[in-house]
């Protein structure tokens, strides 16, 4: 497996090309995950609102295994949150906001079931987290996700902690790079 960034091959190829190559991956369990990688995510990419990470199988030729977008995003905490979860988080019992690495889109082609777990793709995606806190000195990670027990349960299982819903009625899920 090796991670590539969108952003790179969009400067080694023509557009088209890259389109065509994005339209190979399928993710039918999650099709907004499949959607944003084939219409949205060079878009986003070229407005720098986030930034694409692919995972490929080097060994068959370059298959798209799965992919990963990050983005910077702040987010406001509920009421409710603590002032010892604040300071966990934000560094501050009174903070009202937390800047956070979030990973927008995460996804695991369809080919690769039973080959490289949604775990494995998540865990290049922190890697990749790990470098932006090293420069950057950011280091919550968060996650929006649908409240769904499959959902929770994979999150749960890879450290993350639930911190609140969003406005938008997603579960807000954090991990503290250390």
């Amino acid at each position: 497996m090796q991670v590539i960034s969108l952003e790179n091959l969009l400067r080694a190829a023509e557009e088209s090309e890259v389109r065509d190559y994005l339209s190979s991956f399928s993710c039918e369990i999650n099709p907004g995950v499949e959607d944003f990688l084939k219409n949205q995510a060079i878009e986003s990419e070229k407005r720098v609102f986030t930034r694409t990470h692919l995972v490929i199988d080097e060994e068959n030729n370059g298959e798209i295994i799965g992919y990963f977008s990050l983005k910077n995003k702040s987010f406001d905490f509920a009421g409710n949150i603590s002032g010892s979860l604040r300071q966990k988080i934000a560094f501050s019992k009174k903070a009202t906001t937390v800047s956070t690495i979030l990973i927008a889109q995460l996804g695991r082609s369809d080919a690769y079931k039973g080959v490289v777990s949604g775990s494995n793709v998540l865990e290049l995606a922190l890697e990749k987290c790990e470098v932006m806190y090293k420069l950057i000195g950011m280091r919550v990670v968060c996650v929006e996700y649908e409240p769904v027990a499959k959902l929770e349960k994979f999150y749960s299982n890879n450290s993350f902690q639930f911190l609140q819903y969003s406005p938008s009625g997603y579960k807000l899920a954090f991990i503290r790079l250390s």
